[in-house]
């Protein structure tokens, strides 16, 4: 697992960068990046783990947000116009 740490380092930096900033598309992506691995496992994580196998419907509301709030926030930077009219 050594090869994630310098990727964690970098979205680290981006992250703060980003806030500073007032990028919305990093967290964006990382709303996005986050629905790979829940949907390749079967478990996401809120508060605590939720499986897909003992609670499906939570299970898929959250990877639904978490795509949903990830295309939101891309959009929202090379976007304006159309998340203001259409999803906001």
């Amino acid at each position: 697992m050594k090869h994630n740490r310098p990727l964690n380092y970098i979205a680290f930096v981006t992250l703060i960068a980003a806030l500073f900033l007032g990028w919305q598309w990093p967290w964006g992506l990382l709303f996005i990046y986050w629905v790979v691995p829940a949907i390749k496992t079967g478990e996401a994580h809120l508060l605590g783990p939720v499986a897909r196998e003992q609670d499906p419907f939570l299970f898929w509301a959250i990877v639904t947000l978490w795509t949903l709030f990830g295309v939101v926030m891309v959009l929202a930077d090379i976007a304006p116009n159309f998340t203001a009219i259409y999803i906001l």
